[in-house]
């Protein structure tokens, strides 16, 4: 299966997954929340929505709580500064209802609320008669209002009413989803409020942006911890979990907790006797394959499991020694019955030690191997599939000396428990995109999907997906923002496979020994963060393509049309002395007709005429001396060394930086719009250390790669490639800027190999491939209208259209009707089934054409 159609595969499932879980919509929050946070949401980022005197109709989804019914779910602002709002108000015995205001007027729908279930409003406003229906709950209330006549646009706020002079105190407590525009009868926004970015969410016509402050989306519980329990100790616990869905929590041998996840229940248990063999926190485990609670020692080697029945400790045996385990991580491995420890940290040093322990065999001794091939450390996370044991990260240094400059790892490695033997699967010579980290105790293994779940500190606490093949972090939950700035430290993540649900136990402890405990709940399997926002890159504001491209589009028509007069004269002239051979045909190598278009790069303008065989793509060597951004994010040395790993979130911002910067203007970028956009958070001196740093460590890099020089010149920054190095950005722009048709060829040896940047989601970044990728479609998308290209390099035009608009109907129709053509209607109508099922996802309707209709289809 190629790269690309597992990505495609890997984002249907995403979608798939997403599916299963029907809840979305944006909860505005209202009293009693303070003021400041109530939520407000605006459809076009506030402006100004034309009715062209057409009747416009706002369609929305919403559900009530019962927190504040009472305030305003909309309000609407027409240009003569007119009003109009569904609000709810309060009857006779407290009971509420719904009533539109027009102006001061007050129009009572008379149809008492119904809480918590999704209804439908329907509103439909006439500039022409100055009519207005609404629909609420199928309660249909009319007026007319004669300020609304003539009314030419029209802003529309959900919640609180940003708009100046205009705001109103009340606001109610709602959820809103499936919010739909139309003018006369056509459909021209629709808002779904489930994938958002961030405060944002695009609607799938025009892409135009409802833009909210204190947003709450309801799809976002997916990816949201949720806090089921917090409790303060004055000394600090030893925490264990029961896969069936119990915390167990022991203060020391006199106290134990139960705490019931399903129930929210604590039980305390009285004990009887015996000793807790631990000499300080967290050497506490659940051995679910034998049912049994577990306090450990490790100096020692005692261990004391907890019956149930008598409520004792069954050892008498009580620690003395102090502890040189802490923040170790430790497994239970059932196929000896042996407790695996590795790391940890005791009297000023980390170590790097693999101890065996046997519980429930005193005559086995403890087994004590160093792992020399693993630096030591504290704070590691560690889990068992089947003889192998997994070691990721944690914090120490190579000498296990806490003075020297301990430091955070971000390593893999597997340990053959029958040999112990290491092998080092891989190691992020950085840190991860987000800042620095340290995992939980354990690793929760995911056998369907091959891949590692890990909590850990980055912005207060998220779960992170990674597998055993590459250095690549995959945030699966919004962060917790706990702070996490006590003298002690413990996270553990635990799986329970009866109730489906990834638990987080974190436990704080400071100096005196005062201690905090919580705990949170998250579903499981877990949704990738990524697979709730939607894809900015295909966004495009269309208010500002209206006032920015207008002209250019005029321009292009009247070009077009001069064109049309110009080729027909020329086809007839070529048709009066056209070649009667094979051989003469390959003399003219040129197309009947000609490609003209207008890309959205500026100043760029290209009109090729195209070759009738199948292009043979040898004119760049991509294997040494070049960097990447064609298909992925690629750096390779002079010697054919692949560096890509080697540059961390920064080194490769600041690459991606320099390169798109010389692209725009090749006088490059100023070092103070350098710092905004990459050193934001710091101030100006520190800043600028960052950034001669960060230029050192890049040319260093760069000197690997070939003759790429960082020039600075009167505080301008900008890239240089010389010596037979390049980069196939910079040299796909070169070959639209000089718009020559011996070109075409080169350029589309660029193009076919993938996206730019695909894998790099960073805000700067995207007008650069928002304005690539539109360049790249309209090329495209003219190439295909040439009826004598090779139907092999058509299809390789279709898939590479695909990849910049998967909903490409274009490029749907011209792959279908080849396959068919080629016999291969199995293969077509597995395009059209994918096609329709992304078309779904994005536009919320049913594809409108059949697979017979769509290969009949003229392009």
């Amino acid at each position: 299966m190629k790269k690309s159609q597992i990505i495609l595969l890997l984002l249907f499932i995403c979608q798939y997954s997403v599916a299963q879980h029907p809840e979305y919509g944006l909860h505005i929050q209202s009293f009693p929340t303070q003021a400041s946070k109530y939520t407000s949401m605006t459809l076009d980022n506030g402006e100004a929505i034309r009715t062209e005197d057409e009747k416009i109709t706002l369609d929305f989804k919403l559900w009530i709580r019962k927190d504040n019914v009472f305030g305003t779910v909309f309000r609407i602002i027409t240009n003569d500064n007119k009003n109009i709002d569904l609000m709810y108000s309060v009857g006779e015995n407290d009971r509420r209802f719904p009533i539109l205001v027009t102006g001061e007027s007050v129009h009572p729908i008379q149809k008492e609320i119904r809480r918590e279930i999704w209804i439908s409003v329907h509103l439909i406003l006439d500039p022409k008669t100055g009519q207005i229906n609404i629909s609420y709950d199928n309660e249909s209330i009319s007026t007319n209002y004669k300020e609304f006549k003539g009314a030419k646009n029209i802003r529309i706020a959900f919640g609180y009413c940003p708009f100046a002079n205009y705001s109103l105190a009340d606001v109610a407590s709602i959820n809103l989803k499936d919010i739909s525009l139309y003018r006369d009868k056509q459909k021209i926004r629709f808002w779904k409020m489930g994938r958002h970015n961030e405060d944002t969410c695009y609607d799938d016509i025009t892409h135009s942006p409802a833009v909210g402050k204190n947003t709450r989306w309801i799809i976002d519980q997916y990816i949201t911890w949720k806090h089921i329990y917090t409790q303060k100790f004055s000394n600090s616990p030893s925490i264990a979990f029961d896969p069936n869905g119990v915390f167990y929590i022991a203060m020391n041998k006199h106290k134990l907790y139960a705490f019931h996840t399903n129930k929210r229940s604590v039980d305390t248990i009285q004990m009887k006797g015996g000793e807790f063999a631990a000499n300080y926190p967290n050497q506490l485990i659940f051995i679910p394959e034998l049912n049994q609670l577990l306090s450990y020692n490790l100096n020692e080697n005692i261990y004391s499991a907890f019956d149930p029945v008598t409520q004792r400790w069954e050892k008498d045996r009580a620690p003395i020694k102090e502890h040189d385990y802490w923040n170790n991580t430790i497994v239970y491995d059932p196929s000896n019955f042996s407790l695996i420890s590795f790391g940890g940290y005791g009297h000023y040093r980390y170590n790097n030690e693999l101890l065996i322990s046997y519980p429930w065999n005193e005559k086995m001794p403890q087994r004590h191997i160093k792992l020399t091939n693993i630096y030591p450390r504290y704070s590691a996370a560690s889990a068992i599939v089947d003889s192998t044991l997994y070691i990721f990260g944690g914090r120490g240094c190579p000498s296990g000396r806490q003075e020297l400059s301990p430091r955070n790892y971000y390593d893999l490695y597997a340990v053959n428990l029958h040999t112990q033997q290491v092998k080092k699967l891989w190691e992020a010579p950085q840190a991860p995109e987000g800042g620095e980290f340290q995992p939980g105790e354990n690793l929760v293994y995911d056998s369907k999907k091959k891949c590692f779940y890990l909590f850990c500190t980055q912005q207060g606490g998220l779960l992170m997906k990674m597998d055993e093949h590459s250095p690549h972090f995959e945030i699966m939950s919004l962060p917790i923002h706990m702070n996490l700035e006590a003298q002690y430290l413990y996270t553990n993540l635990y799986y329970s496979p009866k109730q489906k649900k990834l638990y987080v136990a974190a436990h704080q402890a400071e100096v005196n020994g005062k201690a905090l405990l919580d705990i949170y709940e998250l579903d499981y399997p877990p949704i990738s963060v990524e697979a709730l926002k939607q894809d900015i890159r295909s966004v495009r504001n269309q208010a500002e393509n209206d006032k920015s491209f207008f002209w250019l589009y005029i321009m292009g028509i009247i070009i077009i049309g001069a064109s049309i007069g110009l080729l027909y004269h020329r086809k007839r002239k070529l048709q009066n002395s056209s070649p009667k051979n094979k051989e003469d045909i390959e003399q003219y190598g040129i197309n009947l007709k000609e490609i003209s278009f207008i890309g959205k790069i500026p100043e760029l303008k290209i009109n090729m005429p195209i070759s009738n065989t199948v292009p043979v793509f040898h004119n760049y060597d991509f294997s040494k001396k070049c960097i990447c951004f064609f298909g992925g994010f690629r750096v390779i040395d002079k010697e054919g060394n692949d560096l890509t790993t080697l540059f961390t979130p920064t080194l490769k911002a600041l690459l991606i930086l320099l390169i798109l910067y010389t692209g725009k203007d090749s006088k490059g970028i100023t070092g103070h719009k350098m710092i905004q956009l990459l050193w934001y958070d710091k101030s100006e001196e520190s800043a600028k250390n960052n950034r001669n740093v960060y230029m050192s460590k890049l040319r260093g890099l760069l000197e690997k790669v070939g003759e790429i020089k960082i020039q600075n010149q009167s505080g301008l920054w900008y890239i240089e490639f010389e010596g037979g190095t390049f980069c196939d950005y910079l040299e796909a722009l070169q070959l639209y800027r000089e718009n020559n048709s011996r070109n075409l060829e080169k350029l589309l040896e660029l193009l076919l190999r993938g996206m730019m940047l695909p894998n790099t989601e960073i805000d700067w970044i995207d007008s650069f491939k928002n304005n690539f990728s539109d360049t790249t479609i309209d090329l495209l998308s003219n190439l295909l209208k040439q009826e004598n290209l090779s139907d092999t390099l058509r299809l390789k035009i279709a898939d590479t259209l695909f990849q910049h608009d998967y909903i490409n109907e274009e490029a749907l129709c011209l792959k279908c009707r080849i396959l068919c053509q080629q016999g291969k209607k199995g293969l077509a109508k597995t395009v059209y089934d994918s096609f329709c099922k992304e078309y779904h996802a994005s536009m919320g309707a049913e594809y409108k054409y059949s697979l017979m209709e769509v290969i009949e289809k003229t392009l």
